[in-house]
């Protein structure tokens, strides 16, 4: 039994270890807008590790950066599946939606992000946008407002007209 144990556990710290290493070389290529190599490096570390929610989060950006957006929308929900409060993962769903002037969606992602992170200053600036396309401008002067007191330096672009 022992042995069976240890087998499990270096199995387990190489495929954590293989899937580190897909992981990191897949989000140096997405710095470096190499969205294709990143898919691929990616992939990779998903199938190392199939639970790991930051995988499907950045593979969902890359796939928006490259305009895919229902491939990205796929591995966004998978990423928010596999971690509830993954507030980064709802803020790419809220802005792909926004990109769509899908404000009434957009808001619902941007709702989400402010509620696992109540300090995600673009959230605000997204979600003020978003309700401006709806005409709520009370609702997205008050979003702008909680942006700069967050720090949001460019309060000067968030007017709804």
């Amino acid at each position: 039994m022992k042995l069976l144990t240890l087998i499990l556990g270096i199995h387990f710290l190489l495929t954590s270890q293989d899937a580190e290493k897909y992981l990191n070389a897949g989000y140096d290529k997405y710095l470096n807008e190499d969205y294709k190599g990143a898919i691929l490096d990616f992939n990779k570390a998903a199938a190392y590790a199939p639970e790991n929610a930051e995988v499907y989060y950045l593979r969902g950006v890359c796939k928006s950066a490259m305009g895919e957006k229902k491939a990205a929308m796929n591995d966004l929900n998978k990423a928010t599946e596999l971690r509830e409060d993954y507030a980064e993962a709802y803020y790419e769903k809220g802005y792909i939606f926004l990109a769509d002037k899908n404000a009434e969606l957009a808001i619902k992602e941007f709702d989400k992000v402010i509620k696992y992170n109540d300090q995600f200053a673009e959230a605000y600036v997204s979600r003020g946008t978003a309700k401006c396309m709806m005409n709520d401008v009370e609702g997205a002067e008050a979003d702008w407002k909680k942006a700069k007191d967050l720090g949001v330096s460019y309060s000067e672009y968030m007017v709804c007209e």
